[in-house]
């Protein structure tokens, strides 16, 4: 018998504020890096918005959009929210140390 992932509801609003900071860091860290000329975006939708005014603006619409998704699906399917939602926090976590690592290699040159 396959056991299934579920997060209370407490458990599931830490990890969507979680995964919403992780993906505002994710935009200021991306920001940050390129407008210093210290690496590229590699998101084709993204990457002729940076360092522009609306790009922060569409990254936190997009992380509230992405949180609004997620807590819709979990009211119906909590197993496939938690577990998509702790992998899209698994996948921006490694994105910010990504960008934090190549801020720590760019500044060191």
């Amino acid at each position: 018998m396959a056991g299934s992932i579920i997060l209370s509801t407490q458990q599931m609003k830490y990890v969507l504020c979680t995964l919403f900071w992780a993906i505002v860091a994710d935009g200021m860290l991306s920001e940050f890096i390129v407008s210093r000329n210290l690496g590229r975006e590699w998101n084709p939708l993204l990457k002729t918005l940076i360092g522009g005014e609306q790009f922060m603006l569409i990254k936190v619409c997009g992380a509230l959009l992405v949180m609004i998704l997620i807590w819709n699906i979990y009211r119906k399917r909590p197993g496939m929210a938690a577990i998509s939602s702790l992998c899209s926090l698994v996948f921006y976590t490694a994105i910010v140390y990504w960008n934090l690592f190549t801020l720590a290699v760019s500044s060191t040159s």
